[in-house]
């Protein structure tokens, strides 16, 4: 992570203040980790040049860094089809948690009007999924002189990760760990919960029409 993969507001503040992100070494804080990837990605490229590809997978990230940046996110990583978010770093700001439940809302809603758009010029519609968690992580700069990178790692990114994989399990777009809810501004009734590495412990239910 650099400075342009954060959100204007958490850029003004790194480069208005004393944080040096190339100062930070390691230290254990909790983060809201949000992980996203295009559901049947491999077959879907399969179908498509390499142009093709590149071309979606750019303007997938683009669509996704929109609503992570108005959550007061940060982008710590592409990996493929996949995005990786933050909230919470380099610093809190305020209930990480929520800031990535909704930016996982405006996900969904970003989501659905590219789809408008792709099924207009006779495009296939892109699914993801959605994976959610929130706990200890270790914060800070990875790597060496030739390469160093400001970035989190932990169990709390792992279980993010897994999270999202778990969609495929339960047929789900998004699925938030019981963690993330007891963090919450708000109450969510009914939800799918995460509450082991094992997504075989998933609770199922139906997460609310907003998300």
């Amino acid at each position: 992570m650099c400075i342009r993969d954060s959100s204007p507001d958490i850029r003004k503040e790194i480069e208005s203040s004393e944080f040096d992100l190339l100062q930070q070494t390691g230290r254990e804080q909790q983060v809201a980790v949000l992980f996203t990837d295009i559901k049947g990605f491999t077959q879907l490229s399969e179908k498509m040049d390499p142009a093709e590809v590149v071309e979606l997978l750019s303007e997938y990230q683009k669509r996704m860094v929109g609503p992570i940046f108005a959550n007061k996110g940060t982008v710590d990583k592409y990996i493929g089809d996949a995005v990786m978010a933050t909230f919470g770093t380099p610093e809190s700001r305020g209930n990480d948690a929520q800031n990535a439940l909704d930016c996982a809302r405006s996900m969904q809603v970003s989501l659905r009007q590219w789809n408008k758009e792709r099924i207009e010029q006779d495009l296939p519609a892109v699914e993801h999924r959605i994976g959610i968690h929130v706990g200890p992580s270790i914060v800070g700069n990875i790597g060496g002189e030739e390469r160093m990178e400001f970035t989190v790692i932990g169990d709390t990114v792992n279980v993010a990760s897994r999270i999202c994989d778990a969609c495929k399990t339960h047929g789900r777009d998004v699925l938030i760990s019981e963690d993330m809810r007891l963090r919450l501004d708000e109450r969510l009734e009914t939800c799918l919960l995460y509450t082991s590495p094992s997504p075989r412990d998933a609770t199922q239910s139906r997460l609310p029409s907003t998300a």
